[in-house]
């Protein structure tokens, strides 16, 4: 098996010497060619040499000098180190965080031990969560109202404004019901 790597090998080696040694030829004929002026080429051909246009010494341009520009080392070290300095510092492209001013109400140690004043804190809390949301869609059915008006008059497509009042009357409609199966929040509604 290594004896025919091997024959194959030379005979690749051989072809490559030989296409070498024919393309040399070619070259030898094409290089004497070019070597002539076009003055003396349009001379023994009998016409004008104002066919070509005459090769100056600034031809071609000559290149810029080419300079070595340090890169900045990106390798894996340099993408942890970014990674890390975003986990801490944060992404500088993300938006500020709005933080809630009232700190949520942590349960008591008493409350903690009784299972049932423990389920009296849930409720509390899932009544004020829901209160927020009503407090929260009360106000922004009015922005979606006036988003889809303005959609209107700018000539959005009428089924995105139709799917937009479809939310604002189901934001709505669920508000009204939070409302209604809630009648202490009366004194907090509008």
């Amino acid at each position: 098996m290594m004896r025919k790597w091997m024959m194959a090998g030379a005979l690749a080696v051989l072809a490559l010497l030989t296409l070498r040694w024919l393309t040399a030829d070619g070259d030898s004929e094409t290089l004497q060619n070019t070597q002539q002026s076009p003055a003396s080429k349009t001379a023994a051909a009998g016409t004008i040499a104002t066919e070509e246009p005459l090769q100056t010494a600034s031809w071609p341009p000559p290149f810029p000098e080419l300079r070595r520009v340090p890169l900045p080392d990106y390798g894996p070290q340099q993408a942890a180190a970014q990674s890390l300095a975003a986990t801490r510092n944060g992404d500088p492209r993300s938006p500020p965080l709005q933080r809630d001013t009232v700190s949520a109400v942590q349960p008591s140690a008493a409350e903690l031990a009784d299972p049932q004043a423990y389920q009296r804190y849930e409720a509390s809390q899932h009544q004020q969560l829901l209160a927020s949301f009503a407090s929260a869609a009360q106000q922004e059915v009015p922005r979606l109202q006036a988003d889809i008006e303005r959609g209107r008059q700018m000539g959005i497509d009428p089924a995105s404004i139709a799917k937009m009042e479809d939310k604002a009357r189901r934001l709505a409609a669920l508000e009204q019901e939070l409302r209604k199966q809630h009648p202490e929040w009366q004194s907090k509604a509008r």
